[in-house]
């Protein structure tokens, strides 16, 4: 008897589709891997820009002494000449961008245990995609 063991048509067949199926498999991972390499890059860059502000508006905070002259949604004025402002989707102070990116801010003063407290909300990123609300107590003891 006579053996034949070379290669069939639907031998070929089945490789070319299951070779096709590991591509595409890949080709699905990868493009899912991109896709979160890019939003954690895009979260990173949100949280650098909120980083910048608490760190200029921590430091006003806690100047001992310091008191708030006016304060809106938008804007708030220390007695120390420095004044924060929202304005084209970017934070600054006394006119110097501080940070960008910001698609809505606001601050609001209360008043809690006899101490005044600011509350900053930040909306960053193109959909919003980051919402952080942070109170600061002024002139703070550390």
């Amino acid at each position: 008897m006579k053996k034949d063991s070379g290669l069939t048509i639907t031998s070929i067949i089945i490789y070319i589709v299951a070779m096709l199926i590991v591509i595409g498999i890949i080709a699905t991972i990868t493009s899912f891997f991109y896709t979160n390499v890019n939003n954690a890059n895009d979260n990173s860059n949100n949280i650098s820009e909120i980083t910048k502000f608490h760190m200029y508006f921590l430091e006003e905070t806690t100047k001992k002494d310091n008191e708030i002259n006016v304060i809106t949604d938008n804007m708030v004025s220390f007695k120390s000449g420095n004044t924060f402002t929202f304005q084209d989707n970017s934070i600054y102070i006394n006119n110097i961008k501080i940070c960008e990116n910001i698609y809505n801010a606001q601050f609001k003063e209360e008043v809690i245990n006899n101490k005044t407290v600011i509350k900053v909300l930040l909306k960053i990123g193109q959909n919003n995609e980051y919402t952080k609300t942070t109170s600061y107590v002024l002139n703070a003891d550390m």
